[in-house]
């Protein structure tokens, strides 16, 4: 052999011991390693009483592996033997028992008339660790970026509900104004013939001036309860005679728009804990509403029930029901009930304001509809303290409206 072929020879050698990958010649045949490089060593990690050339490439691949919950191919099933040229992850087993991830490429070769295996390897344990820590993280930001475009939908929807809002209670104040306004202007012209119609013409000034208040009340009713500062003044208190007043007051505007209202009361008192106060607004909305949208002729029924942990008061109407894909609007703020809501009076802030009364006393309020049908709306109130202590006390003894 010529000086220049014992260079390159040297040559090859050092490039197959010093690789940074880790080379293996195995016997296609025995599975027998007939050459391995420094890094092979290294990796593998032979136990002290062996070479790797004493050693079968069985030895670090016993059986197919399973990894990170994904089965691997195992390196000695056909798949990745057929497959020259192109890396495979595997599992690898070292003699001392840990595993790690390897990238091995395969290429079949011939030494002295005898089939042989020439495996490259690298230890990827770190890189597929940074790998999925880096999709992990994709994912996560995907999903955080994702939660924003939700939040700035809502957002976008909500300063649209705002504005509509805004416009529809400008409207509605506008309206009672108005009226408010030009009867009185009828009254100071002296344009009336008798004493009856002056009368009449007081009374509009009247009704006009409290559905305005009434307004006014709820917007102020919202704009407490946004901004966190509704007081409650909690304390146990039978809740049958405060239902039982409530139809009585509502019974004028019921006959008025032909409803029969009944209240099936209880022959003993119902205690629970509530603000009394605001549980007259909520009642009050509720049954004014079973009134309101109710169809002639129709009814409104009430009913309580109770059980150990709560008093359920329940009014249910005959009136137009409530769509199914509209029922989760009802409790929401500035939101309107579609059609019904286009013909009636009201900021479209009784139920959300409703809500969250009675949540503010520790209870619920629910509804099912049909339309049609009807709807029957229910509150639960607690029989126990599920409140903070400073909520359990009696209101103080001034005189102001509901908004105070």
């Amino acid at each position: 052999m010529s000086p220049h072929n014992n260079d390159n020879l040297e040559i090859y050698q050092l490039i197959a011991s010093e690789a940074i990958m880790g080379i293996l010649a195995v016997n296609e045949s025995s599975l027998e390693i007939i050459y391995f490089n420094r890094l092979a060593d290294h990796l593998l990690e032979p136990p002290m009483s062996k070479s790797l050339d004493q050693m079968k490439i069985s030895d670090f691949f016993p059986e197919p592996a399973v990894s990170q919950g994904e089965h691997r191919l195992h390196l000695l099933d056909t798949q990745i033997l057929e497959m020259e040229g192109l890396f495979q992850d595997v599992v690898v087993k070292k003699s001392t028992g840990q595993n790690f991830i390897a990238s091995v490429g395969v290429k079949k070769a011939t030494l002295n008339n005898s089939p042989v295996l020439l495996l490259m390897f690298q230890d990827t344990t770190i890189q597929k660790k940074l790998q999925r820590d880096l999709l992990a993280k994709q994912q996560e930001i995907k999903s955080a970026y994702e939660e924003l475009l939700t939040q700035n939908k809502q957002l976008l929807e909500l300063d649209v509900a705002k504005n509509r809002f805004i416009a529809l209670t400008t409207h509605e104040l506008r309206t009672p104004m108005s009226a408010i306004v030009a009867t009185a202007e009828v009254l100071h012209m002296k344009f009336y013939d008798t004493q009856e119609e002056q009368d009449e013409f007081v009374e509009m000034i009247y009704q006009q001036g409290q559905h305005m208040l009434e307004l006014i009340n709820d917007i102020l009713d919202f704009a407490k309860i946004q901004a966190g500062r509704m007081d409650f003044f909690v304390s146990e208190q039978d809740i049958a005679q405060l239902v039982a007043g409530q139809v009585e007051t509502l019974e004028g505007m019921a006959e008025h728009s032909k409803i029969t209202l009944h209240f099936e009361a209880p022959k003993a008192p119902v205690a629970c804990y509530y603000d009394d106060v605001r549980i007259k607004q909520v009642l009050s909305n509720i049954i004014n509403n079973a009134i309101k949208y109710n169809n002639e002729g129709g009814s409104v029924n009430i009913w309580i029930d109770e059980n150990e942990e709560k008093v359920t008061v329940y009014v249910k109407d005959t009136g137009k029901g409530i769509p199914k894909d509209q029922q989760a609007k009802v409790f929401d703020e500035f939101e309107t009930l579609g059609k019904v809501a286009l013909h009636s009076k009201g900021t479209g802030l009784g139920m959300p304001i409703s809500k969250r009364l009675i949540e503010g006393m520790g209870g619920t309020i629910s509804l099912e509809s049909e339309p049609g049908v009807g709807s029957t709306f229910w509150i639960e109130v607690p029989k126990t303290k599920v409140l903070s202590e400073d909520c359990y006390r009696d209101r103080p003894d001034i005189n102001g409206d509901l908004a105070a």
